[in-house]
């Protein structure tokens, strides 16, 4: 790791290494002391517990770095400090799974961006790296700086929003320790990948997102092309064609049938016997009524005429 007396503070391993640790003893103390000042529950208890566990682990990992046991088995305690934020993501998801709220979905992406962070950059220049493959993960297309200031970012808005819900200076002041911890943290982590790529350890990594968005096109293209395949095994347009065809060849036929039943029962010359009686009886009716009426007028014509003959008389 770097070593120079020029270094800012923020760029010196064993500093950022050291404020690590006071802030973790700092969170430790004030959590067992305002859990005394208040009616300790089962349920109060078991958050201290589980938000004391994980702190009191990375302590240790970090009090281990200072000695040569922790030097030499450097990596070994990575694996171990990796897969304590795996069960903390882990957690926070299920957490987040069964009472959804906007805090416990910042503390598990602070979590899951953490552990990303971590996974590709403890395990670099190490045997888990080379047997699973990382080097080509698709997350090794994030810069340094990116990775660093997502985590930043990540940190500020989870305290922003415990702030906002936290009404007691106890939970005030936690949520403000946590948060420079996990800024804290980021930076030890960056400090380490920055002097893994200044001395060029597994450098040639090719993973990046283009090959996944690639994969996932191919994936989409090949089912399209096995739909379109199946359709052309089972000659779909054929058979619909035919269905058409059949309907088209049946309605012909209903017509035919239909111009033949009238022509063999001889229903067009019913029809124009019918119409031919029913005219001529028109025309009988017709000619009955103007009798009737001519009959009328004549027998008012003689009654008109035998008054008049009887008022000359």
């Amino acid at each position: 790791m770097m070593k120079s007396k020029d270094l800012k503070w923020y760029d010196n391993v064993q500093t950022i290494t050291n404020l690590i640790i006071g802030v973790i003893f700092v969170i430790i103390i004030c959590s067992q002391s305002f859990a005394l000042g208040q009616t300790l529950s089962l349920q109060l208890f078991g958050s201290i517990i589980n938000h004391n566990s994980i702190y009191i682990l990375v302590l240790v990992y970090f009090i281990f770095l200072k000695t040569s046991f922790g030097k030499k088995y450097f990596n070994y305690l990575n694996v171990v400090l990796i897969f304590i934020y795996f069960i903390s993501a882990f957690t926070s998801l299920l957490t987040v799974v069964q009472l959804f709220s906007l805090d416990a979905a910042l503390d598990f992406m602070v979590s899951f961006v953490l552990l990303v962070y971590m996974v590709h950059t403890l395990f670099r220049d190490t045997l888990v790296w080379k047997e699973f493959k990382l080097d080509k993960s698709p997350f090794n297309e994030l810069t340094n700086d990116w990775l660093y200031y997502a985590v930043v970012l990540m940190a500020i808005s989870a305290l922003i929003i415990n702030l906002i819900s936290t009404v007691a200076l106890s939970g005030v002041l936690i949520s403000l320790l946590d948060a420079v911890y996990v800024v804290l943290f980021g930076r030890y982590i960056y400090l380490y990948r920055e002097y893994l790529d200044k001395n060029k350890i597994d450098m040639n990594n090719n993973g990046n997102f283009d090959d996944i968005k690639k994969t996932i096109k191919d994936s989409v293209d090949e089912t399209t092309d096995k739909v379109k395949s199946t359709i052309e095994d089972a000659k779909i347009d054929e058979k619909i064609k035919d269905v058409k065809n059949t309907i088209v060849d049946a309605a012909t036929d209903i017509k035919d049938e239909t111009v033949k039943f009238i022509k063999d029962n001889k229903i067009d010359k019913a029809a124009e016997d019918a119409l031919d009686e029913i005219d001529k009886s028109t025309k009988e009716i017709q000619k009955k009524v103007n009798e009737k009426v001519d009959e009328i007028k004549e027998k008012k014509k003689k009654s008109e005429s035998k008054k008049e003959k009887g008022d000359n008389e």
